[in-house]
């Protein structure tokens, strides 16, 4: 796998890019280290499966029986 340096690609974007287009994978190094990997794109076609049915609202039960505001003014009343 070819490495190439931040700078080097800046420098020779286009040509790199063509490479990778040819099915090279390239390492981009910065200061040595590793920072990212550029592959070929695989342009597999996005599926999208057809509704079977229209979406439905499903209300829920509430998950406390307390209420929340009473809470909160209980609350906010003890700090005063």
């Amino acid at each position: 796998m070819k490495t190439i340096s931040v700078s080097n690609l800046k420098a020779h974007l286009s040509a790199e890019l063509k490479k990778v287009q040819a099915g090279e994978p390239i390492v981009i190094v910065d200061h040595r280290h590793p920072v990212a990997l550029v592959v070929p794109f695989e342009a597999e076609p996005l599926f999208v499966k057809e509704a079977v049915k229209p979406y439905e609202y499903k209300p829920l039960p509430p998950l406390t029986q307390k209420d929340p505001l009473a809470d909160l003014l209980k609350e906010r009343n003890d700090r005063w």
